[in-house]
């Protein structure tokens, strides 16, 4: 009679479907984001996310920043390096059953480039996204048919493909974005492996998986993220099985998770650097002998030994180590307190002065030991005179405050950090330190046009090896100029149960692949 139980109900659950209960992948964010749409936000929390909503023409290859086809199955480019043609790939819908084609992937560059277009972005919003650095040099685009799309430069662009892989770059539904306006950035539609559902601000964004993803549904019905600011309760949260995933790691909490059977440390050389952000239109920073100080007064290698737990370098270069076109003649800035004492003298501050330090609350990708960073920073300024008010914000208040473009932050220093979308120096020198990105990027508001001369021409030379001459040339200037505190570049680090299979990290942070991603106990 059991057998004959058991196997009625084997059969009842192989017509009901009832067989496998629903699985739900739980990933822990240390902040809350800011909006979905691709082109308007930028920072990485809406970047995880993003990730798993949208995809763009071009892709990374799974764990690396090398391009692969994605949206589009192929691409020419003509031997002046002026025209990209695309091929489309065939059969792929948005969420909303849009269909993805020529014509349709043309509105959405046409909200980008064109303020006059009726669906533009700049009607929904502030928008910090890669607009110009993406399209800024393209001359016109065009869809001679539903398969092809075909970009003309005025002139050659050589990140631009790497840059069309960045989640910043995915690809919106234009019906969605016409029918909803404003309200696309808090309910994105995309063609990614994850269909957005709902979002409840201060506590978790989830997504149901796209059944009909092209290239292979996913191995789990449901992604929650999870807003977890505080990596005490991130930890617990985890090792309870609650969570599979901690995004942002707090350095602290490192060795309890090494030393959990049940959990994984999971890392990679980052693309990633962080520092203090000095404004050298304001006072004392207007003078390089300040700056050069301040840079004198930190101990990087205690710091990344106490505070990160041996997983960051110091910076030698605006650059960090893993990202081809690093200079490694450079040396950086060493630690001499003496020295910098000197230069403030020297500047007219033998006494030192007082400042504001401002920071985000929280642990980032760049930064992993979040505001206690700040306080570390402020404890070797008070050693050579110079006393920072450590002031933390929320991340959203404090990017809200340091991109201000009408009522610039002028009250002392600030936490930055960045890391890297695409695999190539462009996104880290011309982001940070080109005047064009003043103050999203630039949020120092640092202007050299000595260094924006190199930074363009970076841009538009194709040959590899003329691109990483101008990149060590731009190196030598900014890390001259010192607009950063230039403080260390951080491995990647994020925490995994140990069910939790088929996730690969990739460089830029981001979430993608995540289709393949499964739990298995």
């Amino acid at each position: 009679m059991k057998r004959f139980l058991l196997v009625a109900f084997l059969v009842f659950a192989a017509f009901t479907g009832v067989a496998r209960a629903d699985t739900t992948l739980v990933i822990a964010i240390a902040a809350d984001p800011t909006g979905f749409d691709p082109e308007a936000v930028l920072n990485n929390t809406s970047g995880f996310v993003m990730a798993t909503i949208y995809d763009s023409l071009v892709k990374y290859k799974p764990g690396s920043v090398d391009v692969e086809p994605g949206l589009a199955e192929s691409w020419d480019v003509s031997p002046d390096g002026l025209t990209y043609t695309f091929h489309l790939r065939k059969g792929v819908t948005f969420h909303d059953g849009t269909p993805f084609n020529g014509p349709n992937y043309i509105k959405t560059i046409k909200r980008l480039v064109d303020k006059s277009d009726e669906d533009s972005i700049f009607k929904t919003g502030p928008v910090e996204g890669y607009i110009d650095d993406t399209y800024g040099a393209v001359e016109s685009y065009t869809a001679p048919d539903d398969n092809t799309v075909v970009f003309k430069f005025k002139e050659s662009s050589a990140p631009f493909t790497t840059n069309l892989a960045m989640v910043w770059n995915g690809v919106v539904s234009p019906t969605a974005v016409h029918k909803l306006g404003k309200d696309f950035r808090t309910h994105p539609v995309g063609t990614g492996p994850f269909i957005f559902k709902e979002w409840r601000p201060g506590d978790q964004i989830t997504l149901d998986a796209n059944p009909n993803y092209w290239n292979g549904k996913p191995k789990v019905d449901h992604i929650v993220f999870k807003v977890m600011p505080d990596p005490q309760a991130a930890l617990l949260a985890i090792k309870r099985g609650d969570v599979q995933i901690l995004a942002d790691v707090g350095a602290q909490i490192i060795p309890a998770a090494k030393s959990d059977a049940n959990l994984v440390v999971v890392t990679q050389p980052g693309l990633a650097v962080s520092g203090v952000g000095m404004p050298p239109d304001t006072k004392p920073f207007d003078d390089k002998r300040v700056r050069q100080a301040l840079n004198y007064a930190i101990d990087r290698d205690a710091l990344d030994k106490s505070l990160f737990q041996g997983y960051a370098a110091p910076m030698t270069s605006p650059l960090p180590e893993a990202q081809w076109g690093f200079d490694p003649s450079l040396k950086g800035y060493s630690y001499d307190p003496a020295k910098a004492k000197q230069m403030l003298a020297e500047a007219g501050y033998p006494n030192g002065f007082k400042t504001e330090l401002l920071t985000y609350n929280s642990p980032r990708g760049y930064n992993s030991a979040g505001a206690d960073l700040a306080v570390a920073v402020q404890g070797y300024l008070q050693k050579v005179g110079v006393e920072a008010n450590v002031r933390k914000e929320e991340i959203g208040a404090y990017l809200a405050e340091i991109r201000n473009k009408t009522n610039k932050y002028n009250k002392g220093m600030f936490l930055v950090g960045w890391t890297g979308d695409n695999g190539d120096p462009d996104n880290f020198l011309f982001e940070l330190f080109g005047s064009a990105n003043i103050p999203v990027t630039n949020t120092p508001r640092y202007v050299n046009p000595e260094l924006d001369k190199v930074l363009v021409e970076a841009q538009r030379v194709p040959d590899h090896d003329k691109r990483v001459a101008l990149y060590h040339e731009a190196q030598k200037i900014i890390l001259d100029d010192a607009p950063w505190i230039f403080l260390n570049s951080v491995m990647q680090v994020r925490v995994t149960r140990k069910e939790v299979k088929g996730y690969l990290l990739n460089p830029t942070q981001m979430f993608f692949e995540m289709q393949r991603v499964s739990l298995e106990k």
